[in-house]
């Protein structure tokens, strides 16, 4: 019998997806490249060329830690001292990174991204696996990743909105602003990972079990259609996703020229989230969240490209603003539906195999993610290098003025395509969910009678 958390325990458990959100949207927005290639003058191609190398070691060691908690053993559960020792490795390699010298050299960039990455793998692999674990309905899933969810959207808020809290910033995101939220994740990661680790319970575990072996895996994904898909799919969004995401803070400081305005810019955007969420759980449960989900990526993609008619100055904030506000009301929708269709994939895997390889899975699914992006982001920003585009530049040339829209509008749509008709002609549905999770049941059933 699929276990019901109580609403309390849900919310500890979200804490450190809140302060995550914080501390992952400098990175992945491109902040932090741009930053270091503004106010330290190192070469964008070079910093592209970095931030790949530091992905694929990322994307290497995500399947080692997979497997490591997948078969942990002691008294915390398999998942919570990982997540406990990535959490003190993260604040570690934040405050440097966030907080560097007055000289900065490309080695020091690249041993603290590499440092990051890895403390980010130690501590959210595991989490991921816990979150999947912690029940076996498909509902109860997505109630448990709807509180999680609303925890990144909420600490998306909370980031957007530094910048207009620290004293001198004039509301631009500057190493100042990223200073004062190294602090704030200093205290707050220990904090509220103590507060889920204590609290929260471990995840549904089945006696009986087979532990997972890393050889098996590769056999287990090739013979696993669902997964399959899932990775194909998850390989063309991380793709687009590493293109749009490394670029989109450029894009709007040095070449729309609205950067300080970042806080109204996407604080609207950020509000929404949070106060769409309850309503799409409500759709995903009620048409189930394969079908919806696909139409959503669908509309999303249609809206991607809507930057290029929108010309640089003033007169660029409206448009975009609506354009963030549009977008932002279907990535709740996203974040809760993913990782629950991911849990289905699993409990399908563990059905067909025995063994529950939730660590490894959400560990191989990330590698494929995280691979992608590290291909996509430092090539964007190879591609605007060649282009001859540079943030610091008093004035750039029409060819990388031009390399850089393209770049931004035309190719993540391009490349999210594929994946989005893989999701509306995916092979689980949420029927045959419901029959997994009754089987599964069934045979825990028979292994530990009541």
């Amino acid at each position: 019998m699929s276990v019901h958390i109580k609403t309390h325990q849900l919310i500890l458990f979200a804490l450190p997806a809140l302060v995550s959100a914080a501390m992952h949207n400098p990175v992945v927005a491109g902040i932090i490249p741009s930053l270091y290639a503004t106010e330290f003058g190192l070469d964008l191609a070079v910093i592209g060329s970095v931030m790949l190398a530091a992905r694929i070691f990322d994307a290497v060691t995500d399947p080692v830690i997979g497997l490591l908690s997948d078969k942990t053993e002691s008294r915390f559960g398999r998942r919570k001292p990982w997540v406990a020792a990535g959490a003190v490795l993260t604040v570690i390699t934040i405050w440097f990174l966030f907080r560097p010298g007055e000289t900065v050299t490309i080695s020091y960039y690249l041993t603290l991204s590499i440092l990051l990455y890895l403390a980010w793998t130690i501590m959210e692999i595991p989490y991921v696996a816990w979150m999947l674990e912690m029940s076996r309905d498909t509902k109860e899933r997505t109630r448990i990743n709807a509180f999680r969810s609303g925890a990144l959207l909420v600490g998306g808020i909370l980031f957007y909105l530094f910048p207009k809290l620290v004293p001198g910033s004039d509301g631009s995101m500057n190493f100042q602003v990223l200073g004062v939220l190294a602090i704030f994740i200093a205290i707050s990661v220990p904090l509220f990972t103590v507060l889920a680790v204590k609290y929260v319970p471990e995840g549904e575990v089945f006696e009986g079990e087979a532990a997972p072996k890393i050889t098996e895996l590769w056999q287990s994904i090739k013979s696993n259609r669902p997964f399959l898909a899932f990775l194909a799919m998850y390989a063309f969004i991380g793709l687009a996703s590493g293109v749009g995401n490394v670029v989109a803070f450029m894009y709007i400081d040095t070449y729309l020229d609205i950067g300080t305005r970042f806080t109204e810019l996407f604080l609207p955007a950020v509000i929404l989230g949070p106060l769409t969420l309850p309503l799409w759980t409500w759709v995903l449960n009620r048409y189930g969240k394969y079908r919806v989900s696909a139409l959503a990526f669908t509309i999303y993609m249609l809206l991607m490209p809507m930057p290029w008619f929108v010309s640089p100055g003033e007169s660029a904030f409206l448009p975009m603003l609506l354009l963030y506000a549009a977008s932002s009301l279907f990535m709740p929708l996203l974040m809760v539906s993913m990782p629950a269709i991911l849990g289905d994939i699993i409990d399908y895997d563990e059905l067909q195999t025995g063994k529950n390889r939730a660590g490894q899975y959400s560990a191989f699914l990330t590698l494929i993610a995280k691979a992608t992006t590290a291909i996509g982001g430092p090539l964007a920003l190879i591609a605007i290098g060649v282009f001859g585009y540079q943030p610091g530049a008093v004035e750039n040339t029409e060819t990388a003025i031009f390399g850089l829209r393209v770049v931004y509008n035309l190719v993540p749509p391009l490349l999210v395509l594929p994946g989005i008709l893989l999701l509306w002609y995916f092979p689980i549905n949420d029927k045959s969910q419901v029959e997994i999770k009754n089987q599964l049941e069934a045979r825990a059933a028979v292994v530990t009678p009541a």
